[in-house]
């Protein structure tokens, strides 16, 4: 299935529900959202990494794409309340790059983590602000309010997690070439497309490099560019003041033909397909 097709199947790019039993959740909600689950009653665990993580009243869970959860349990009583936010979504609204990479890291890491009750209140507040925004769909600058919404709610998590993220230290060689990798490829990925440029600029392998990403993330080097590739492409086709050709020289295709080349392989559709597409949309 082609990024296109499994973004058109993901109708909501913000979820806020009590259960993950519910309709609105997509079946393939692990690859391709980040998944935070507030835990009012009852306790749950899953297995990441073959490390078992437990949870309780209090505790955050957050999920990001593409990791590989198992065995997902909960109790009778178990209570929450969940919040979905899309790939894409959260991609193309980072506030800071290093505050990002630090936040994925932590995330990784952490992936439970006890809130005072004065922070859970705060959590719970962005997710139903997040889910008022997204759903005001009348609103004449929804899309511009649910991304800055969407922002204020990444940047209330960095302060909640901030003294614990700024104790965070790397344990080793690996995690430091990751963060790198990722500030990296947001900086040059409209350009660089090739593992080759950011292997060169870690004075690294390849294949080295891609062996660091996918024990750290679980994925390649190669699935990190061509997501942020990706996601920004998409944002630039959803531009209209942008012609085609604009497009193709910001990325820094050779030609017009060779970007329509690329853009059916990864979206499926042509440009102007994905344009006509995104017109019946609204």
């Amino acid at each position: 299935m082609n990024f296109y097709h499994s973004m058109k199947k993901q109708e909501n790019e913000i979820i806020v529900v009590k259960s993950l039993d519910n309709e609105n959740i997509p079946t393939d909600f692990q690859k391709n959202y980040f998944t935070h689950i507030i835990c009012h009653h009852g306790t749950g665990q899953f297995r990441l990494n073959n490390t078992v993580y437990k949870f309780s009243p209090n505790d955050i869970v957050i999920l990001i794409p593409s990791l590989q959860i198992d065995d997902i349990l909960f109790s009778p009583d178990f209570e929450a309340t969940y919040l979905l936010i899309s790939f894409g979504l959260m991609s193309n609204n980072n506030p800071d790059i290093g505050w990002g990479i630090k936040g994925f890291m932590f995330s990784k890491d952490n992936p439970v983590v006890s809130l005072s009750e004065t922070d859970k209140e705060r959590c719970l507040r962005n997710f139903f602000l997040l889910k008022e925004k997204y759903e005001d769909t009348y609103h004449r600058f929804r899309k511009e309010i649910v991304n800055l919404q969407v922002q204020i709610f990444v940047m209330e998590m960095w302060h909640i997690f901030n003294e614990k993220m700024e104790k965070r230290i790397l344990s080793n060689e690996k995690g430091s070439i990751f963060e790198k990798f990722l500030q990296l490829v947001q900086m040059h990925c409209m350009q660089q497309r090739e593992v080759e440029f950011y292997s060169n600029k870690l004075c690294i392998t390849p294949k080295y490099l891609s062996e660091v990403c996918k024990k750290t993330s679980g994925k390649t080097s190669s699935e990190w560019i061509q997501n942020y590739t990706t996601q920004n492409l998409i944002m630039l086709l959803r531009n209209r003041d942008l012609s085609f050709t604009e497009i193709a020289d910001t990325m820094n295709f050779s030609s017009q033909s060779f970007f329509s080349r690329y853009v059916s392989k990864t979206l499926g559709v042509t440009p102007s397909q994905f344009r006509l597409r995104l017109n019946d949309s609204i």
